[in-house]
């Protein structure tokens, strides 16, 4: 665990998510023969994009390809048709899944954020600087052989320090941390978009199909890519198959419609208020240790709904909503904090 200090003047009787703020004091790296040879083998241990392409990346591939599949070719094509419904439903989806699909593969290729290997703190900058809870010195990697930068936290899978670090997902089979984190959220975003979306249209079709009388139902479900009526005969497996195949699909469906919107929320949620999921656990219990202490919480980086958007997708707001390789605002090893701007005013004032 570790606090937060820094020159600008902080409001008082409030505290940081990491703990309060700390006396200035000299850095002290320790440095030994073993620092070369232990960035040496952080760099050999550190995996390549291609590596993160494991086994439950690929299978997150494979549900992006069966869902869209049994979307396009058992609901869209053959109930639809090419209607103006099915077109616009068609371009839609695809444009949805497609744009989601782009999203997930940046999260996986796009590198999290490394820390500079001639990372020093500027102790004499106007910026926060976190220091150990114990002791006050600043963060050190001790597995890294490196200083930390503030936000940025060792991760073990990785086994490297990560800025910004929000969490290691295992489903992109990486860190989601400062050079990834728009690509993240933005791939739940049009993610959520497209599950809604198919969801929607598979139990639109099931609902049709259930409505219909049973002389006219094997003709009404017309399963199958060419979109032709199903009849009696070799045809009915072909209708089993994919009726089959569609229940799957909607049983798919429905818990990861869930689960991907109750993320997205979430993510929402943190991005408002310029949080990393270790920050939310860690104001957490800032904010018990502030009350029982009688002073308050603040998380220092909390810039305002606008500003923490603009930290996290860029300066331009029409390329927010755009996929790109784009990190956010900084170089992850600096941010701004909301003491910047009462040290602006307070600077105005005299």
């Amino acid at each position: 665990m570790s606090s937060i200090r820094q020159k600008s003047p902080a409001t008082k009787g409030y505290s940081t998510p990491e703990g309060s703020l700390s006396p200035s004091r000299s850095l002290e790296v320790p440095t030994d023969g073993t620092l070369a040879a232990s960035q040496h083998k952080q760099r050999r241990e550190n995996r390549s994009w291609v590596q993160r392409f494991n086994g439950t990346v690929i299978a997150v591939l494979f549900i992006f390809g069966f869902i869209y599949s049994t979307v396009t070719l058992c609901v869209i094509l053959p109930w639809l048709s090419y209607s103006v419904p099915g077109v616009l439903n068609l371009a839609s989806f695809s444009l949805e899944t497609g744009t989601a699909l782009w999203c997930f593969l940046l999260c996986v290729i796009v590198d999290p954020g490394r820390v500079p290997d001639d990372y020093q703190p500027d102790l004499e900058a106007n910026a926060v600087v976190q220091v150990k809870r114990k002791g006050g010195e600043v963060r050190y990697c001790q597995k890294c052989c490196k200083p930390k930068p503030p936000r940025t936290h060792h991760c073990k899978v990785c086994k490297r320090c990560v800025l910004r670090m929000d969490h290691h997902c295992p489903w992109i089979g990486n860190c989601v941390g400062h050079g990834n984190y728009k690509s993240f959220l933005l791939f739940l975003i049009y993610v959520s978009m497209a599950i809604v979306h198919a969801l929607g249209l598979l139990c639109a079709h099931a609902l049709y199909w259930l409505r219909m009388h049973g002389e006219n139902r094997q003709h009404s479900i017309r399963t199958g890519p060419a979109g032709t009526v199903i009849g009696a005969g070799h045809q009915i497996h072909t209708t089993v198959f994919w009726a089959i195949t569609q229940t799957v699909c909607l049983a798919f469906s429905m818990p990861l419609t869930i689960g991907l919107t109750m993320l997205l929320v979430w993510n929402l949620y943190l991005a408002l208020q310029n949080k990393t999921t270790i920050e939310f656990h860690e104001g957490v219990t800032a904010n018990m240790k502030a009350s029982i202490s009688g002073g308050g919480y603040q998380h220092p980086y909390d810039l305002g709904c606008c500003g923490n958007l603009h930290a996290i997708c860029g300066g331009n707001p029409l390329l927010w909503l755009i996929p790109n390789r784009a990190a956010g605002m900084g170089d992850g090893t600096v941010f701004p904090t909301s003491w910047d701007s009462l040290a602006e005013h307070n600077a105005f004032s005299l």
